[in-house]
C-alpha cells in the first residue's frame, strides 16, 4: 500500500464517492419499493437490488476505513477529501451514475421507465465497482 499523499488522497476519494452514491442508490431503491405491493415480481426484483446495493457498501465503507487508518498514521499533509481528486477514469464513470441518480428523482415507482433506470444504475455501478477494484483493490491484496 502506497503512503504518498496523493495516493492515500485519492484512495479515500475513490472510496468516498462510492459510499455517497451507493447510500442514494440504497434510498432510491426503498422509495421505489415502498410504492410496488409487495407479492409483485419487481418487489423482489427491488429487496435483491438492495441487498446487493448494501453489500457493495459494506465491502467500500472497510476499504476506506483501512485507508483512513493509513490516513491519521501521524499524517498532516493530506487534503481534505472534498479537495482532491478522483481518478480520471472513476469521475467520468460517476458523471454517468449521478445523472441517472437525477432522472430517478423523476420517475414513477414500478414503472417501466424506473425499471430500466435502475438497470442501467446497476450496470454503471459495477463499472464503477470493476474500475475501483482494478485501480484500488488490487493494491490492498
Amino acid at each position: 500500500m502506497g503512503t504518498d499523499a496523493s495516493d492515500i488522497e485519492e484512495h479515500l476519494r475513490a472510496a468516498s464517492d462510492a459510499i455517497l452514491l451507493l447510500l442514494t442508490e440504497a434510498n432510491q431503491l426503498e422509495r421505489h419499493k415502498r410504492r410496488i405491493p409487495p407479492g409483485e415480481e419487481r418487489f423482489d426484483e427491488m429487496a435483491r437490488s438492495v441487498r446487493v446495493v448494501a453489500q457493495a457498501l459494506a465491502d467500500v465503507t472497510a476499504f476506506e476505513e483501512q485507508w483512513a487508518t493509513t490516513a491519521t498514521s501521524d499524517r498532516t499533509d493530506l487534503e481534505e477529501i472534498e479537495g482532491s481528486e478522483n481518478t480520471p477514469a472513476l469521475a467520468t464513470i460517476l458523471q454517468r451514475w449521478r445523472a441517472i441518480e437525477r432522472q430517478l428523482d423523476d420517475v414513477e415507482p414500478g414503472s417501466a421507465e424506473a425499471a430500466s433506470l435502475f438497470a442501467e444504475f446497476e450496470r454503471v455501478r459495477d463499472e464503477y465497482m470493476v474500475a475501483f477494484r482494478q485501480r484500488h483493490g488490487a493494491e490492498r491484496e
